[in-house]
């Protein structure tokens, strides 16, 4: 009878531990006191008697009758985070705080604590990291990967952005691409910028349509549009460049004109030169090639009108006057006018055919002068 009720008392006091107490349970041991299974089974979760998740023993979580099967198009998945909005689907989200203010937003992806929390409305957005458009009110195909990527993000489409604190100040741009440490941070307005490279367009106020490759180029200027920059380090010629290149300080551009070499001052805009003569391509130190090849606009641009029969050759003696007071040839700039203007290639090989032409005319006039004197003489 002792053995009986000892029995009895040890199996009412398993029985009394093995129970877990829907209101709270005190003295809990973690290795011996928990929620799962002891065997090879999943750990089933069910809501209205209808098995909604599993733990499967590999670690797996599935979640089951949530509709049909195969593909499920009007849920949403939360953990931590988002909120219950009948008007809202196809939004997964994990993380403390994330998308906890949507309304109407469908198909965004948010990972990560604090990620799209106060975000109202916008479609198929994904932000993945800490603090990743954070602040952002509205905004549909924006992708945000990095520590507070987009995150004073206020409003636009189609940006694509990859680094920690890339366009995280209030921006409302569309289709901008930014990948890198801090790219594009301040930016608050603008369109269509490229920027890859940490720091690059880092304090960009405001411009659209630039492209720029590398790290830290053009990291302090405030605003700017069309501009190219590609290399390290690069600084504009402006605070506020418009249509500039640079590439790698050895290719420069403005507006279209063109510069190969290190140049003091910025190429003019308009490609005038301080000779006043408009040019597209300027470069430093020299060119070599193994062909050079000049258009003549017109016929009339050649030197074969000095064969013309009314053409005029100045008398030698007049020559000779010339040269003796200028100490050049007619027509030929002077040293000091080469060095100061510079000598266009075509002019001068049109000018130096006139004179050789010209020379041509005079040795023929002279042959015939000669051959009158021989046949006098004879």
């Amino acid at each position: 009878m002792k053995k009986t009720i000892i029995l009895i008392g040890a199996v009412i006091g398993f029985t009394a531990n093995a129970q877990w107490n829907l209101t709270g349970n005190a003295g809990t041991n973690p290795p011996t006191n928990f929620l799962g299974t002891l065997d090879n089974q999943p750990l089933v979760f069910k809501t209205n008697n209808v098995e909604k998740m599993r733990i499967n023993p590999d670690g797996r979580f599935i979640f089951l009758n949530l509709s049909s099967t195969g593909q499920v198009w009007d849920k949403n998945l939360f953990f931590a985070g988002g909120v219950n909005n009948a008007t809202s689907i196809l939004n997964t989200v994990f993380g403390i705080g994330a998308f906890t203010q949507n309304t109407t937003g469908a198909g965004n992806t948010a990972i990560g604590s604090n990620v799209m929390s106060i975000l109202s409305s916008g479609d198929g957005n994904t932000a993945l990291g800490s603090g990743a458009m954070t602040s952002a009110q509205s905004g549909s195909h924006n992708v945000a990967i990095g520590a507070n990527a987009l995150e004073s993000f206020l409003s636009g489409t189609g940006n694509t952005v990859v680094g920690s604190h890339a366009m995280a100040y209030g921006s409302t741009g569309t289709n901008n691409t930014a990948v890198g440490l801090s790219v594009l941070r301040y930016l608050k307005t603008g369109n269509a910028n490229i920027s890859v490279g940490g720091e690059s367009f880092r304090a960009l106020d405001n411009g659209s349509n630039n492209i720029n490759l590398g790290y830290s180029n053009a990291k302090n200027i405030i605003s700017g549009n069309n501009n190219v920059f590609i290399g390290t380090n690069i600084n504009p010629y402006s605070a506020t460049p418009e249509s500039e290149l640079n590439i790698g300080n050895w290719i420069i551009g403005n507006n279209g004109t063109i510069g190969i070499g290190q140049f003091t001052n910025q190429l003019p805009a308009d490609g005038i030169a301080a000779d006043g003569e408009k040019y597209k391509l300027f470069v430093k130190d020299g060119i070599k090639t193994e062909k050079v090849k000049v258009d003549i606009a017109a016929s009339n641009g050649w030197a074969d009108y000095v064969f013309e029969k009314d053409y005029k050759l100045m008398p030698l003696n007049k020559v000779e006057k010339f040269i003796n007071e200028n100490g050049h040839l007619p027509e030929v700039p002077t040293t000091e006018e080469a060095i100061k203007n510079g000598i266009e290639l075509k002019e001068m090989n049109i000018l130096l055919l006139k004179k050789i032409e010209e020379l041509t005319l005079y040795t023929i006039e002279q042959q015939k002068r000669i051959e009158a004197l021989e046949k006098k003489v004879k």
